[in-house]
């Protein structure tokens, strides 16, 4: 849009709304009616007009030199519920479906563009003023929701006071977007939890939309319908494909094995709009697309550390440390091992060049600071520049390089890394990166150790029982859930060590289900025996014994509420115990220990 067109949405939207931002104001604000409404006509337009500016710029590692339109790169992404697809999400579509949203996806996926999105979309349907809050901030400045609102509202050019605020919440005069849930240190996220449930039950009319990877914890929130993102389409992938700015050469290769089956073949990647982009980048530097998210990875920081600018003719940019590939490497594994440590995604320059520094003297290594974090921004592009901080092109770049730091520290700081990171399991892929890129550790520090302790606390010896199973159900789950499909709410104190079980028997790949097993028959079955009207219907695992039909039903089949299921991840424990004392034999006779 240019300068006029949003200047008159702008003022459109602030003429409809008039009316109600003078009754809210009448109280807050002690003027008279005419120094009033100049005083909100001003306010709110220095407000949207900020904020219009902010998210409808864009930089990525591939329009990094200045922000661009947000529209020109944007490509719809697809959300579904349990009984609805929206195919073009906009902030109108979504919450007359709810007024509570949960958007839930993988990273990578388009949540904080589609959030972005609606942020913008929401100032067009000019029903409520959008406040976007990115949750993360929580993390550096241990702030409350109620804080976080409040900074997002007010800056240096307009200032609401709290009294404003608080009315305008009650009156249903804002719209809350709150991006990446996912973000949140887990410390702090049984806070927040509790502060969104009071948000939302004391501004019943306030739309309220929020963004995260899959977490059981939102099944626990019953007043937030989930939409889960739906996997980028074939057509999708060549639109996103055609608005990147790179070589029309490539693209047009790239698009046509797109078509010919690469997409078919590589869905689990080429679905994904991040894995996409960076694909792009690495197409025709390698004969395949790998298998492994770690080394695609891999491939991809060897694009983005030796790659040509495609838009300049094959100008090299030259690089100011004179660091060869493995050592920028080992240097910006450490940094991203202590922002991730701290879960930060965003930071100042002056704190960046302190993480640079320290990971300069971890290592022993010898250069300049500055010259580091210009490569690591203008060269490699592993970082950008948003405003007056600093961000992560993606957060999952962050990720791989702290499971590249563990698969190579020593054994003793392998161990205590592990044992810190694995409660992020659900939040994050830096245990799966490093289950790809060293197995035999993930096995031997943390399956194995884990998996034994959650079968001994339920007592299982040789064989998973009726007595067994029913510990399980209580030890892990508070209670099963009958809504839309079948499904649990997770115990926050043992739950951790299911999560590692589940992991681990996916993985292991061991379960052996009949062909003929039919799981939305078995779904079904649940569903008209235990679903209560058309409520959600819950039974607290805490009153089931051996006895209960529904504990009897639940055991059967072979999804994760199964018998079969807790029997599989035994007997895949048995073997990861047999496989490494076969391991460690096996070196002893080599060396003949």
């Amino acid at each position: 849009m240019s300068e006029e067109e949003v200047g008159r949405m702008i003022a459109s939207f602030i003429a409809e709304n008039l009316a109600s931002l003078m009754e809210i104001g009448k109280d807050a604000y002690k003027m008279a009616s005419n120094e009033m409404k100049l005083y909100l006509e001003k306010t709110y337009s220095s407000y949207l007009r900020e904020k219009w500016d902010k998210y409808s710029q864009t930089k990525s590692f591939f329009i990094r030199h200045s922000p661009v339109d947000f529209y020109e790169f944007y490509v719809p992404i697809a959300v579904e519920s349990s009984n609805n697809r929206i195919d073009e999400p906009s902030f109108e579509n979504l919450v007359n479906e709810s007024g509570r949203v949960a958007v839930l996806g993988t990273g990578g996926c388009g949540k904080s563009v589609l959030m972005k999105h609606l942020f913008l979309s929401c100032i067009k349907y000019k029903k409520q003023v959008p406040v976007f809050v990115e949750l993360r901030e929580i993390n550096s400045q241990d702030l409350t929701l109620s804080q976080l609102i409040f900074d997002a509202l007010n800056s240096e050019s307009h200032r609401f006071d709290k009294e404003y605020i608080d009315k305008a919440i009650y009156l249903g005069h804002f719209s809350f977007i709150l991006d990446g849930f996912d973000e949140v240190s887990n410390c702090h996220r049984k806070k927040l939890i509790k502060e969104i449930k009071l948000l939302s039950r004391s501004s019943k009319e306030c739309s309220i939309v929020i963004s995260s990877r899959p977490d059981e914890v939102f099944s626990g929130i019953d007043e937030f319908k989930l939409f889960k993102v739906v996997k980028m389409s074939l057509d999708s992938a060549c639109l996103l494909v055609e608005k990147l700015p790179f070589d029309e050469d490539v693209k047009g290769k790239f698009t046509k094995e797109l078509k010919d089956g690469m997409y078919e073949q590589h869905k689990s990647f080429l679905s994904n709009p991040l894995l996409l982009s960076i694909m792009l980048l690495t197409y025709g530097q390698n004969a395949e697309i790998p298998t492994k998210l770690s080394i695609f990875y891999s491939q991809a920081y060897e694009a983005l550390f030796q790659r040509h600018d495609a838009l300049k003719g094959g100008y090299k940019r030259e690089r100011q440390t004179g660091l060869d590939i493995q050592d920028f490497a080992k240097i910006f594994s450490v940094f991203c091992l202590q922002t991730y440590d701290k879960r930060l995604f965003r930071f100042t320059r002056m704190d960046a060049l302190d993480f640079v520094d320290k990971s300069k003297r971890h290592l022993s290594e010898s250069f300049n600071n500055e010259g580091y974090l210009d490569d690591a921004l203008k060269a490699t592009c592993l970082l950008i520049e948003d405003g007056l901080d600093i961000v992560f092109s993606h957060r999952s770049f962050q990720e791989y390089f702290v499971a590249l730091y563990i698969s190579k520290a020593s054994p003793e700081v392998q161990k205590k890394l592990i044992g810190k990171y694995w409660k992020n399991i659900r939040s994050d892929n830096v245990i799966c990166l490093l289950y790809e890129i060293n197995k035999d550790l993930v096995e031997r520090l943390l399956f194995i150790p884990i998996i034994s302790r959650f079968y001994k606390d339920i007592g299982v010896s040789k064989k998973v029982g009726i007595t067994h199973y029913v510990k399980y159900l209580k030890n892990s789950f508070s209670t099963i859930n009958f809504e839309d499909e079948v499904s649990a709410s997770l115990k926050n104190v043992i739950a951790d060590d299911h999560d590692i079980l589940r992991f681990s028997v996916l993985k292991s790949g061991i379960v052996i289900i009949p062909n003929d097993f039919d799981f939305d028959e078995e779904q079904k079955y649940l569903m008209n025996k235990y679903k209560k009207g058309g409520e959600r219907t819950e039974y607290k695992t805490g009153e089931f014994t051996y006895k209960k039909e529904l504990v009897r039903d639940l055991s059967k089949g072979y999804g994760a509420f199964s018998i079969q299921y807790l029997q599989s991840g035994y007997n895949y424990l048995k073997q990861l115990q047999k496989k490494h004392k076969e391991i460690e034999n096996s070196l002893n006779d080599l060396l003949s220990i």
